[in-house]
C-alpha cells in the first residue's frame, strides 16, 4: 500500500515542531511542507512559513486551481493574523475577514484533501512578547479569540481540531526561546501531541 503524506501549512511554530513530527510519524506517513525555504527572521513570513489566513488561502486556491490533491492536510494560521501593528494599533486580520477567510480554507481544503486537520494557534505570553521596544505586538487574549473563531468553523465543517494551545499552555510559562516560539524540548512534545492525533483520528 502506497505510503500517505502528510502536508503542513502553518507558521513559524510549525517549522520547529515539524522535524519532531517527521520522526514520529515516520514508520506510518511521509512528512512535506509547502516549501523547503526558512527565513532566517521567523517573523517574515515567507517559504514554509505560511503567514495569516490571506496568505494560506491565496495559496489553497492557487493550487486548488492547478488542480493539486493531497492525502492529509495539516492546517494552521492565526499567529500573524492577530500581529498588532505597534503605531497604529491596528490588527493585522480582522475576526471578520479571519473568518471569512477560515470558512473559504476549510471548503477548498476539504476539496482538495482526502482529510484535513486543524492545528489551533499557540498561546502568547503578554509580558514576554510586548517587552519587546520594536515590531508588532500580540495579546494572548486574541490567540483565544481567533482560537474560538476557527474552533467553531472546523465544527461547521468537521475537521478535526488539534488543540496545541491547550496543551503548549499547561507545560507553564518557561517554556519560551524567544518572544513567541518555544525551546526545543517543548517543540518534541508538541510533535509528539500531533503525531498522537494523526495515529489515534483516522
Amino acid at each position: 500500500m502506497e505510503r500517505k503524506t502528510v502536508l503542513v501549512i502553518g507558521d513559524s511554530v510549525s517549522i520547529h515542531y515539524g522535524p519532531f513530527l517527521k520522526e514520529m510519524i515516520k514508520s506510518k506517513y511521509n512528512f512535506d511542507r509547502i516549501s523547503e525555504i526558512v527565513d532566517g527572521d521567523l517573523d517574515k513570513p515567507v517559504g514554509a512559513n505560511a503567514g495569516d489566513s490571506k496568505m494560506v488561502l491565496e495559496y489553497l486556491k492557487d493550487e486548488y486551481n492547478k488542480g493539486t490533491t493531497y492525502n492529509i492536510l495539516l492546517l494552521n494560521c492565526g499567529l500573524h493574523d492577530i500581529r498588532i501593528d505597534r503605531v497604529t494599533k491596528q490588527i493585522q486580520v480582522m475576526e471578520w475577514e479571519y473568518e471569512e477567510n477560515l470558512n473559504i480554507i476549510s471548503d477548498l481544503a476539504l476539496k482538495m484533501s482526502e482529510r484535513v486537520m486543524w492545528i489551533t494557534t499557540t498561546p502568547v505570553l503578554d509580558a514576554i512578547h510586548n517587552r519587546r521596544n520594536e515590531g508588532f505586538i500580540r495579546y494572548n487574549k486574541d490567540v483565544i479569540l481567533y482560537n474560538s473563531i476557527a474552533e467553531n468553523i472546523m465544527g461547521k465543517y468537521q475537521i478535526s481540531c488539534v488543540d496545541i494551545y491547550t496543551f503548549t499552555n499547561n507545560l507553564g510559562d518557561d517554556i519560551y526561546s524567544d518572544h513567541v516560539h518555544f525551546k526545543e524540548s517543548v517543540q518534541a512534545l508538541q510533535g509528539a501531541f500531533i503525531a498522537g492525533h494523526l495515529f489515534c483520528n483516522r
